[in-house]
């Protein structure tokens, strides 16, 4: 599981109190203006989980001004105990800090440190969180200090340790450098060398202390001399003396070396022994083998007996051999007749099937092919059909448009009716006019077309609706059903006119001045012209559909004529009824196929007749073998299998007589050979008895035994030799012991000697010595001397100090350097993956040459870091650090934390870091505080916290 903060709660920090966030996502999105609280809500973080800054200390506390609460808590999953809760409130030093686990058990300081796998906040601060002035600080150093920096961002993350080792370095080139003159060490260097110069300036000007001093180097040399020779002495004291407590055991030694002299044997093989049980061996195996030989004889001439099959193999060989040369035929004619069964029994399936998918019946017989008269007379048929059914298609299209032009010339008409004034307006605007008008046969006339044309109208409405009533009625379903309604509501529109005149009593008319001008009632004139013009053309359009309709029913009387001729001429060819013209034309033979199949059919029961009349004739020549071959002789099948079991069998047997006679004949020679073996093998036994001169096999052997003795002596005498090896060459100088003796006393007395002497240049030297300090305690030289020591002094203790300077610094580096060896290398693959990330590709690989950070290009070119622009450079960085993070979590897991780190990143780039967030999220939780109003379109909204 991998820890991350669930929730948080603030009492009080700066400006944030009493304020809750909850569901903190992997990838959580802080977003604020500035002075939002986004590095506040960063410090509350770092505070909770390491406690608040000391008062003293240069990081602000955000002690809050309305509220007198200070802290908060917060809620980790994913830890090694499971759920906690992490709370810190004012207290001693930097608070007082409950950690509460899902059991509800509590505890201090010293569970959070466990939780946090002993992380301190300096180191927290450094790996798991930075900013925008932790990148632009990248292009600033130079080439070894970013090299250093990358190579120590990628191993372990801690820019704290380079400080140090940079802080390091510092102090020590402020003590000494190696061309330095001002520095402190290199003056302290100086005067120790001009202080050098005055003693050796005085001990010049003192003869009597220089020939005390040479006086004193000649007395040291005697002195190793004589100490050399004293040393020499005692080595060869003690090996004397060893020799002496050791002489037992070259008293043992010349002892063995005796008896091996005494008791030398003639040389006998080495191998003598295993060369006669070999012989033995050998001699007794073959024993064994020549009476199992002469057994087998035995068998053999029992097992030579002919069978009864072997009898008749033997007395028809020939006729046999033929039948075995021939069966392989008779066997594939066999398979050929099951084949061509198979065959003919599966084409007259297909043959059945083929006939049903063309229309024909089991028993039917295939038509015959298509004659030319035949085919001219359904050519003749076709052309009939094709004219009928282009009548046909042309009447439908006319029908169709002539009730399309009914129905349009039907709406025109209605238009106009109802722009039409009824017959008492309009008779009523005539009138006013007439009185009007000079000539009242003006007005008559119009008058007379009116009443014209509303009769003519009202008369052609009631045959339309007639019409639709009677097809509706025709049709007899919903359409027929909505069409006679149409019909019988236009017939009452028609006549309603007249059964309202005939129901409404006659009025007195009350002349009234007209509410219509001149101009309307000329209008009104030509609309009703025009109404008369459509109700003529519409009448002709029906007097044509009837002519139309009429034609149409006596062409489909010509079409089923015609049909009825096409069934006949199908029965009388013999083809099925369901056949098209179309398809009996087709240039192939439609049953041509089929037609092959039934003649194939017939031609393949011809030939499987032939091959069984073949395979009787065969069965019947095959009678002298039925005493031998068992098997139903009704099945072909079992019959060759039989033929081929006999035939197995007697040749098998004929073989195993003919193997065991020569296996009778081979044993015999082999009997004869194996006893000429052991022959010769009891020769070599005899051969081995007279080279060590035995004449018995036990006397052979005993030789052995006192052999074997001799080399257990020769092996103590090695032994012995072994422990007196460094004393051999003294061994032979004092053969006799009181010679030996005698060497040690006069060892003893030049060793007393030396000694004496040794004390008495001794005593001599110490007196010169104390003559020299006695010399150097009076006067400038004596001062000069304590001078001269305490500038060694106190340089020694500057170089300690610059020493333990650069020691220190060169350890950091070593740790560093073995601290990276481990994870070294997967963090600079992830780097080369997430560096190609945030360079869409433009950076393809990292890597490190000569110690140093190197990318390259796409194109192939290679970068150092320290050529990189400020923006690379920054993705680099990132793309180190997140490397980092990523190969330390199995070690530590906290949230990543980023603070405006990309606002200087363009927008693809920008893009490209925001998916890479979305990466490392997957492994760790990231907190990522922006003031960035882009930011908000790329993450969900559940993901985005607005402060």
């Amino acid at each position: 599981m991998t820890l991350k903060i669930k929730s948080m709660e603030i009492y009080g920090y700066g400006k944030w109190v009493d304020h809750k966030i909850e569901d903190i996502t992997n990838l959580q999105l802080f977003y604020g203006e500035n002075e939002a609280g986004k590095t506040t809500l960063m410090s509350f973080i770092h505070s909770v989980l390491f406690g608040f800054p000391s008062k003293i200390s240069s990081e602000l506390r955000y002690e809050p001004k309305s509220s007198s609460q200070y802290g908060g808590r917060l809620f980790l999953t994913g830890t090694q105990y499971g759920d906690v809760q992490i709370e810190r409130v004012r207290g001693k030093a930097n608070g007082t800090v409950t950690v509460t686990f899902a059991s509800g058990e509590t505890g201090g300081e010293e569970w959070l440190e466990k939780i946090l796998s002993g992380l301190d906040k300096a180191t927290y601060q450094a790996l798991f969180s930075f900013n925008l002035a932790g990148l632009q600080k990248v292009q600033q150093l130079n080439r070894e200090k970013l090299n250093r920096y990358f190579l120590s961002v990628g191993s372990i993350g801690n820019e704290q340790l380079l400080k140090v080792a940079d802080k390091f370095q510092t102090e020590a080139s402020k003590l000494f450098k190696p061309n330095g003159r001002v520095t402190i060490i290199n003056k302290k260097m100086a005067d120790v060398e001009a202080k050098r110069k005055q003693v050796k300036l005085a001990k010049e000007k003192n003869s009597q202390y220089m020939n005390w001093l040479l006086e004193k180097d000649n007395l040291e040399k005697e002195l190793l001399s004589l100490r050399e020779q004293r040393t020499h002495y005692e080595d060869k004291a003690f090996k004397l003396n060893q020799l002496e407590s050791n002489w037992v055991l070259f008293s043992e030694m010349q002892d063995i070396q005796h008896q091996i002299k005494k008791e030398q044997l003639e040389e006998l093989p080495k191998d003598g022994l295993y060369q006669l049980n070999h012989y033995n061996q050998e001699i007794n195996q073959l024993k064994l083998t020549i009476t199992q030989q002469q057994e087998k004889l035995h068998y053999l001439r029992d097992k030579t007996e002919e069978t009864k099959q072997l009898k008749v193999f033997i007395e028809h060989r020939d006729e046999i051999n033929q039948l075995m040369e021939k069966l392989d035929y008779v066997q594939a004619k066999l398979q050929e007749t099951i084949f061509i069964k198979e065959t003919i029994l599966a084409t007259q399936h297909q043959l059945l099937r083929e006939k049903q998918q063309l229309g024909l019946e089991e028993q039917q017989a295939i038509p015959d092919i298509m004659t030319e008269e035949s085919r001219f007379r359904l050519n003749d048929l076709q052309v009939k059909q094709a004219q009928v059914e282009q009548k046909i298609k042309l009447l439908t299209e006319r029908i169709a448009f002539l009730n399309f032009q009914q129905e349009s010339l039907g709406d025109q008409l209605d238009k106009l009716e109802k722009r039409l004034w009824d017959n008492q307006s309009y008779q009523e605007v005539e009138n006013q006019l007439e009185k009007k008008n000079p000539d009242p046969r003006a007005y008559n006339k119009v008058d007379k077309q009116s009443e014209q044309k509303l009769s003519k109208g009202k008369l052609i409405n009631l045959i339309i609706g007639t019409m639709i009533s009677i097809l509706g009625v025709y049709l007899s379903n919903g359409t027929g059903l909505v069409l006679t309604i149409a019909g019988l509501g236009l017939l009452l529109y028609s006549i309603w006119p007249i059964i309202k005149k005939i129901t409404t009593p006659n009025k007195v008319e009350v002349i009234k001045e007209t509410a219509y001008s001149f101009e309307e009632y000329i209008q009104q004139t030509e609309i009703r012209k025009q109404w008369r013009e459509k109700l003529a053309e519409i009448d002709q359009v029906i007097l044509e559909l009837n002519e139309k309709q009429a034609q149409y029913e006596e062409t489909e009387n010509q079409q089923v004529h015609v049909e009825k001729e096409f069934q006949s001429w199908k029965q009388i060819y013999g083809y099925p009824l369901e056949y098209s013209n179309s398809r009996l034309m087709q240039e192939t033979d439609i049953f041509g196929a089929i037609r092959e199949k039934e003649n194939n059919i017939y031609e393949k029961q011809t030939q499987l007749s032939q091959m069984e009349n073949e395979i009787v004739e065969w069965k019947e020549s095959l009678d002298y073998l039925q005493s031998v071959i068992f098997v139903d002789w009704n099945s072909n099948m079992q019959l060759i299998e039989g033929i081929k079991q006999f035939f197995k069998e007697v040749t098998t047997d004929e073989e195993k007589i003919k193997e065991l006679t020569r296996q009778h004949k081979t044993a015999h020679q082999h009997i004869e050979q194996l006893i000429m073996q052991q022959k010769e093998f009891e020769r070599k036994r005899r051969s081995l008895f007279q080279t060590v001169k035995a004449k018995t096999e036990e006397d052979f052997r005993k030789k052995y035994v006192l052999e074997e003795e001799l080399i257990t002596k020769k092996a103590r005498l090695n032994l012995l030799e072994q422990q007196v090896g460094e004393y051999s060459a003294l061994l032979e100088k004092y053969r006799d012991k009181a010679a030996l003796i005698e060497s040690i006393q006069d060892l003893k007395v030049k060793l007393q000697q030396l000694k004496d002497s040794i004390e008495s240049k001794l005593n001599k030297k110490i007196k010169t010595e104390v003559a020299l300090k006695n010399l150097e305690v009076g006067g400038a030289y004596s001062e000069l001397l304590q001078e001269y020591a305490n500038l060694k002094s106190e340089t020694q203790i500057l170089v300690d100090e610059w020493t333990t300077y650069k020691i220190a610094a060169e350890l950091i580096e070593r740790t560093l350097t073995e601290a990276r060896k481990d994870r070294f290398p997967a963090t600079i693959r992830d780097t080369t993956y997430f560096f190609a990330i945030l360079t869409n590709g433009n950076y393809q690989k990292v890597f490190l040459k000569d110690q140093t950070i190197t990318v390259q290009r796409k194109d192939g070119t290679l970068f150092e870091a320290s050529e990189l622009s400020q923006a690379t450079a920054e993705q680099l960085y990132v793309a180190l650090r997140f490397s980092f993070v990523k190969n330390a979590s199995d070690l530590i897991q906290l949230p990543l934390l980023v603070d405006d780190g990309f606002v200087n990143f363009d927008h693809q780039r920008k893009k490209e870091m925001y998916q890479l967030l979305q990466r490392i999220s997957e492994d760790m939780q990231v907190f990522y505080f922006t003031f960035d109003a882009s930011v908000t379109d790329v993450f969900r909204k559940e993901q985005i916290e607005m402060l």
